[in-house]
């Protein structure tokens, strides 16, 4: 399917029926790993937004607001705003976090990520 895949970056957004994905402070290898899996995944409309150290954090958590997926660098180095998306339930992340009590969903490798994405589509009837 894969039909479209959309970046956003702050301070945009879009108006459509798309899978959101909000990244944070990904490293360029921890993109390529998303990369990956909208290229070998049969995604629908996909919405891919881009936040990072220094964006609006009301910007932010709109956009967390809006996404069936939240994908972080735990090394971040805003560990407020880190620390905040951590809490979130749909949450998973790159990196170690002393948060991992709370939420152990770290990403280890790519097959992770397929299969997040896998169930957010069959969960959410994307």
């Amino acid at each position: 399917m894969n039909d479209t895949v959309s970046i956003v970056t702050y301070p945009d957004d879009i108006q459509t029926d798309a899978l959101r994905v909000l990244t944070y402070d990904l490293t360029p290898e921890q993109s390529q790993l998303i990369s990956n899996t909208l290229q070998n995944l049969d995604l629908p409309n996909t919405v891919i937004y881009v936040a990072k150290t220094g964006d609006d954090p009301q910007w932010v958590v709109d956009k967390k607001h809006k996404c069936v997926i939240v994908i972080l660098n735990a090394n971040s180095e805003d560990q407020t705003t880190a620390g905040y998306l951590l809490a979130q339930p749909n949450c998973y992340y790159f990196g170690s976090s002393k948060l991992s009590v709370a939420n152990n969903k770290e990403i280890l490798e790519q097959q992770h990520i397929n299969n997040i994405m896998e169930k957010a589509i069959n969960s959410y009837g994307i």
